[in-house]
């Protein structure tokens, strides 16, 4: 559970968060890539200059972002493509359709790597491993199929099939007009944690299961929706996932307890995609009422609807871009928008509007001149929740983020620095470490230990003011500060 807030206000944040803020609209998209056909599935390459997309009918399609226009068009599935991924290592693009399809695509060429046909219904999600070397998808005959990339070979086979002619079989199969239920048995998710060691589904049947990657054993579900999961995702330091279903929330869960943290009334119509930012701070949701929405991860608020009424039709996924600048989502009204996510500030703003509007309310037994006296400190009350505010995102932001994803630069034996860089903040860090230890320090950097951080908001971020890391060696631990 998130330390700085216990699970029932959380709850109850999440319950009052359900409307849109008016006050807060909708701005136009940076990139708004029009086509002629609904689109279904979406994701970012890992250098984050493309985006690929998918849907009715046969063709995947990279975009350019820079300029909107098609680097890559690639042609193999027979019929509607329902999901597509990047693989960590940018060299392979997975998909998976309607002809119950899953294909390995050459990402720099476009070139068919592998078809595989062995899911006996279409293949609604798929998914790739951290270090590229596995592939997963989710059917909807109730199956999860765990392949080696490279050699096509199957490590695993996941869920309950569906029994042909059995109650299951009868209800309503994939339709190209809308998104359909499945059956209680259907497989709709699949993603895997950051460490690769375990795979994460979602199913029809209400529930979360996750897997351990070696043994490829089950090794606990999750409880809770009370309709068909459509889409999961785990926080980008894997303690949490997060998943939309059919129930219109979306509900963050700590793989600790097990538990759920929080629930969003996410949506008025189903949830269909979910997203953690790359720094785990925001969750993107969207669905059938045809809006992307942000909500922060430390207080289950709505940070802004950010489609506003912009997206015509259901917006069927989200996509944060690697630096967690953008957010594409993509729709059944055939376009591809990229919108600007918002800073710290946005988040600020939210946490201290929400709780103005609470302070602000007159009580029946309030007299007159007692609230205008109440009303006349505004101004310091406001100040007030924005401190605390950023007192609490500050203070989660260290259970939320992977923020010890540092990589060691050059040393400079003169003033005795290693130099350091980090995918979430954009200020260079260093480390103090003499000549003496600096070989061993090298060498055992990715096997450090790290003290408790201190974070700061500056500059609409929050950045890392200050962290202690240890290495043991030869019995003796050493302590460095790692400093700006």
């Amino acid at each position: 559970m998130l330390k700085s807030f216990p699970l029932v206000l959380l709850l109850a944040l999440g319950f009052r968060a359900a409307a849109a803020d008016p006050r807060r609209p909708a701005a136009a998209p940076v990139q708004d890539i029009q086509t002629k056909a609904a689109l279904l599935g979406l994701d970012y390459s890992p250098d984050g200059s493309r985006v690929v997309t998918c849907g009715l009918g046969r063709d995947i399609v990279v975009f350019d972002i820079e300029s909107g226009k098609p680097a890559l068009v690639l042609k193999g599935h027979t019929d509607d493509v329902v999901a597509v991924k990047y693989s960590p290592n940018g060299r392979y693009i997975a998909s998976g359709g309607v002809d119950k399809a899953l294909i390995l695509w050459d990402a720099l060429t476009g070139e068919i790597l592998r078809k595989n046909t062995e899911h006996t219904d279409y293949v609604r999600d798929v998914a790739f491993s951290p270090n590229s070397k596995i592939l997963a998808s989710a059917g909807w005959d109730g199956l999860s199929l765990v392949f080696d990339t490279f050699s096509g070979q199957r490590l695993a086979t996941l869920g309950t099939p569906n029994k042909p002619g059995g109650a299951s079989s009868a209800v309503q199969t994939y339709d190209k007009n809308k998104t359909t239920k499945g059956r209680t048995t259907n497989m709709t998710s699949v993603a895997f944690n950051p460490s690769g060691t375990e795979l994460l589904t979602a199913s029809g049947d209400h529930t979360l299961r996750t897997y351990d990657t070696r043994t490829w054993q089950q090794k606990f579900v999750l409880n809770g929706h009370t309709d068909e999961i459509w889409d999961a995702r785990y926080s980008p330091n894997g303690q949490y996932v997060v998943s939309g279903a059919w129930d219109n929330t979306a509900r963050v869960w700590d793989l600790k307890t097990q538990q759920p943290v929080y629930t969003i009334p996410a949506h008025v119509s189903d949830v269909w995609g979910t997203a953690f930012s790359p720094d785990g701070q925001l969750i993107a949701t969207c669905g059938g009422d045809r809006k992307v929405r942000l909500w922060d991860m430390t207080t289950g608020l709505l940070v802004q609807d950010v489609s506003g009424e912009l997206h015509t039709a259901e917006v069927e996924n989200v996509a944060f871009s690697p630096d967690g600048r953008f957010l594409a989502s993509v729709s059944r009204d055939g376009s591809c928008k990229i919108w600007a996510v918002p800073g710290t500030e946005a988040r600020l703003a939210a946490y201290t509007a929400y709780n103005l509007e609470k302070w602000g309310r007159k009580s029946e037994f309030e007299k007159s001149d007692d609230y205008a006296r109440r009303m006349a400190k505004r101004a310091d009350r406001e100040a007030e929740y924005r401190a605390e505010g950023r007192e609490k995102m500050t203070a989660a932001y260290g259970n939320t983020a992977n923020w010890q994803s540092f990589t060691l630069g050059d040393y400079n034996a003169d003033s005795e620095f290693f130099a350091l860089s980090s995918p979430l903040f954009t200020l260079p860090y260093r480390v103090k470490v003499s000549p003496k230890d600096a070989a061993k320090f090298r060498d055992n950097f990715g096997r450090l230990t790290y003290g408790v951080p201190q974070f700061e908001v500056q500059e609409g971020t929050i950045l890392l003011k200050q962290a202690a890391v240890s290495e043991a060696v030869d019995g003796e631990v050493k302590t460095y500060a790692i400093v700006r």
